[in-house]
This record gives structure tokens, sequence and C-alpha cells, in this order.
């Protein structure tokens, strides 16, 4: 199972920040977390959240629903950050 990470907001929506979630591609993964927490699936789907896999950021324009996840990975969503 892949380990699931969830930032700030995002992990105060679903209650937990890490949990070992079996899923083989990133809609199914969000798809699973939407079923569950709502609010929180609606949000994942929005282009500006961070996705990191395996402590890269994957832009939204290179990440699509059918995009591989495996056992070993590591998924962490966060809401959009700003600075200045």
């Amino acid at each position: 199972m892949a380990t699931v990470k969830l930032f700030g907001a995002f992990g105060d929506v679903a209650g937990w920040t890490e949990q070992e979630i079996d899923a083989s591609t990133l809609g199914e993964l969000k798809a699973m977390l939407g079923a569950n927490h709502p609010r929180l699936g609606n949000r994942l789907d929005h282009p500006s959240t961070m996705v990191i896999l395996n402590n890269t950021i994957v832009p939204h324009s290179l990440r699509t629903d059918s995009s591989p996840i495996s056992d070993e990975d590591e998924i962490a969503f966060g809401p959009p950050v700003s600075g200045g």
C-alpha cells in the first residue's frame, strides 16, 4: 500500500495526516479519499492543489487520474502555498 500524507487544512478536513492506502492510480486514490470526505475530494481535484510524489512536486499539467501509484510510493496532498 502507498503512504498518503495530507498537509495543512487537508489533514484537518480528513481528521488524519498519514495513512497507508491501496490504490493503483491517482484517480482511484482521489476517489477513495473523496468518498470518505467529500469536502476533501473537491479540493484534491483543484488545479492549485499541491501533489507531491516521492518528495517531488508534480505540476498540474503532468498529473492525470490515470497516473500510476505503486505500493512503494509516498503521495502527499496539500493546499496551495503562497509567499512573498
